[in-house]
C-alpha cells in the first residue's frame, strides 16, 4: 500500500477518532455551560448594575440600570462588610486548621489494624449522613442556654459550671487574656465559635475519610525501611507521610473553603442574623433588602475571595515541595 495512502487512512481515522471525541464530551460541556458558566456571567452582568424591585400597579417588578463598579466600591466603604469578611475568615480558617488536625489524627488512628476498626470506620461516617438543617436544630437544642439545655445540664451535673451559660451570645468577650483582643478583632462571639463546634462535627467524617483513603496508598514499605533506618514516629510522618498527603490536603482545602466561606445554613437556623458573616449579608442585600446588584457583586467578591486562596494554598504546597526537594 502506498505511503500516501496510508497516512491519509490514518488520518482519516483520526479525524474520526476526534469527532467522536468531541460529540462524547459535548453534552457535559454543554451542561456545563448552561448551569455554571451563563449564571456567572449573568451574576456578574447584575452585579454592575443598579437592579432592584420597584412596586408598579400593586405587582413587583424588576428594574434597574448599569452602574459600573459602583456596587464593589459600595462594599469596600463599607464597615459592615469588613466586618463580615474578617467574621467569615475567622470562621474558615479556625474550622480547617480544627478539621486538618482532628482528621488526620482520627485517620491516622483509623489506618491502624485493631479490633473492630471496620465499626469504628461505619460509626465515624454517621454525622456526615445528617443533613445540615437537622444538625443545625440539633446543635441549637444542645447550646440552649436554659438549665435544662444538654450541654448545660451535662456541666451543671459535673459542677464544671454553676449556672448555666448562655451558650448563643453573639457579644465578644474582650476581656480574655490574649484571647480577647483576638476575638474582637474578627468579631468572633461565643455564638460563632459554638456553632463552629457543630459544623465541624458533621464536616469532620469528609476529611478524615477522604485523608484515610489516601493513607491508604501509601506503601508499608516505606515506613518499614525508616524504622530500619531509625526514624521515630514523628520524623515519619513528616518525610514520608505528609509530602504524600499533599494533594489530598488541597483538596480538602479548596473544597472546604468554598463550603466554609459560603456558610449560611447552620448559622442562619440557629442564630438568624445574630452575626455577620458574608453569606448572611449577601442574602440581606438581595433578598431582605431587595438590592440584587449589590447581593450579585458580594457574590462575586466571595467567589473572588475563595479563588485568592485558592492559589495561596498552591503556592504554599509547591514552595513546600520545593524546600522539600
Amino acid at each position: 500500500m502506498p505511503a500516501g495512502r496510508a497516512t491519509g487512512i490514518d488520518r482519516t481515522g483520526y479525524l474520526k477518532e476526534k469527532t467522536l471525541g468531541i460529540l462524547l464530551v459535548l453534552p457535559t460541556m454543554v451542561i456545563v455551560l448552561l448551569v455554571v458558566v451563563v449564571p456567572l456571567a449573568y451574576a456578574v452582568w447584575i452585579s454592575l448594575g443598579t437592579t432592584g424591585i420597584v412596586i408598579v400597579g400593586g405587582m413587583g417588578q424588576v428594574t434597574g440600570r448599569f452602574a459600573g463598579l459602583a456596587n464593589y466600591t459600595y462594599f469596600l466603604k463599607d464597615p459592615s462588610f469588613w466586618a463580615a469578611f474578617l467574621s467569615t475568615f475567622y470562621y474558615t480558617m479556625t474550622s480547617l486548621v480544627v478539621e486538618l488536625v482532628l482528621g488526620t489524627l482520627i485517620a491516622l488512628l483509623l489506618n491502624q489494624d485493631f479490633r473492630g476498626r471496620w465499626l469504628v470506620r461505619a460509626v465515624i461516617i454517621v454525622p456526615w449522613a445528617v443533613p445540615t438543617v437537622v444538625n443545625a436544630r440539633l446543635w441549637s437544642q444542645i447550646l440552649n442556654g436554659e438549665a435544662y439545655g444538654p450541654l448545660n445540664a451535662l456541666l451543671l451535673q459535673w459542677k464544671l459550671v454553676r449556672q448555666p451559660v448562655v451558650w448563643l451570645n453573639v457579644s465578644v468577650y474582650s476581656k480574655l487574656p490574649v484571647l480577647g483582643p483576638v476575638l474582637r478583632f474578627f468579631h468572633a462571639s461565643l455564638a460563632l465559635n459554638m456553632v463552629l463546634i457543630g459544623d465541624t462535627w458533621r464536616m469532620l467524617p469528609l476529611v478524615v475519610l477522604l485523608i484515610l483513603a489516601a493513607l491508604q496508598t501509601i506503601p508499608q514499605d516505606y515506613h518499614e525501611a525508616a524504622v530500619i533506618d531509625g526514624a521515630n514516629a514523628w520524623q515519619r510522618f513528616w518525610h514520608i507521610t505528609y509530602p504524600l498527603l499533599k494533594p489530598i490536603i488541597m483538596i480538602v482545602l479548596v473544597v472546604r473553603t468554598m463550603d466554609l466561606f459560603r456558610v449560611f445554613d447552620i448559622l442562619y437556623v440557629i442564630l438568624g442574623y445574630g452575626v455577620n458573616v458574608l453569606a448572611i449579608k449577601t442574602f440581606q442585600e438581595a433578598f431582605e433588602f431587595g438590592y440584587f446588584g449589590r447581593g450579585a457583586a458580594l457574590a462575586v467578591i466571595v467567589a473572588l475571595l475563595i479563588l485568592g486562596l485558592t492559589f495561596i494554598y498552591m503556592r504554599i504546597l509547591r514552595s513546600d515541595e520545593g524546600a522539600q526537594g
